[in-house]
């Protein structure tokens, strides 16, 4: 598998996006119901102008951010998007990969510049297609390597991750193998809930942990960028195959249905 230019990926899918959405009426987001075309254009405005603040300025404590107030009107918000995007990019292309910057994941390893730079590849892929999909046109081809890469983030950063203060309690019989055959990859999973308390706050939730040496019951199978897509409760470009045990395949859709945006 090869790794995926990141960079290149911010800088074409965020053009993408924008392609999306400079003529966009102002509808709801299918994906993301809560949002309006100009919602989701302002989160990513927003969401690039903020990591692209984290390293240009080596931020190390964000809470205290002064952040953009949002614009009025579409070509405001266009216009802002555009400023956040390309200042990202210059950012993320002048700052070496190995360079520590603040990251909200407790693993230290991805407190760098080259992880947010993933981050954020990943950040403006899964918006272009919610961009795309707003818009009503054709959705992109997702690169196969880029794809996988997607599906790794998600399975080990986005939802796998352990935390110290939290309890993660597999199920018995409940494991899962995703199965990519276009870039012949694998991802065992192991179900089961993570329960907490944080701040005061419950915290019993359904959740996986990589398990690649466990024996699976029950199978999912897809292209890498289908995979990537439907972890992130995206439509996918074709359905994917499921087989064995109809409890684990039960309990993996239990895991997405909070979903991510």
């Amino acid at each position: 598998m090869t790794t995926p230019d990141f960079l290149a990926t911010i800088r074409n899918e965020s053009a993408l996006f924008r392609a999306a959405l400079a003529d966009c009426p102002d509808r709801t987001v299918p994906t993301c119901p809560d949002w309006s075309t100009d919602d989701l254009l302002w989160h990513l405005a927003e969401v690039q102008w903020f990591w692209g603040t984290i390293v240009s300025q080596n931020v190390s404590e964000p809470d205290g951010l002064d952040h953009p107030q949002r614009p009025e009107g579409h070509e405001s918000t266009l216009t802002a998007f555009d400023d956040a995007s390309k200042a990202l990019q210059e950012t993320l292309d002048a700052t070496p990969a190995g360079d520590t910057r603040w990251m909200w994941t407790v693993d230290e390893a991805l407190h760098t510049a080259g992880y947010i730079r993933r981050r954020q590849a990943h950040e403006a892929l899964i918006h272009r297609v919610d961009a795309e999909l707003t818009a009503g046109g054709d959705v992109s081809a997702i690169d196969p390597d880029l794809g996988a890469d997607g599906i790794d983030e998600v399975v080990d950063v986005m939802y796998g991750r352990d935390h110290p203060l939290v309890t993660f309690a597999p199920a018995k019989d409940r494991v899962v193998e995703l199965v990519a055959a276009d870039v012949d990859r694998r991802w065992v999973l192991q179900l089961g809930r993570e329960t907490a308390t944080i701040d005061g706050e419950e915290i019993d939730d359904a959740n996986f942990r990589s398990a690649p040496n466990a024996t699976a019951t029950a199978t999912i199978s897809g292209t890498a960028a289908d995979l990537d897509l439907w972890l992130w409760n995206r439509p996918t470009h074709a359905d994917l195959a499921r087989s064995g045990d109809q409890a684990t395949l039960d309990a993996m859709d239990e895991v997405l249905t909070e979903g991510m945006q």
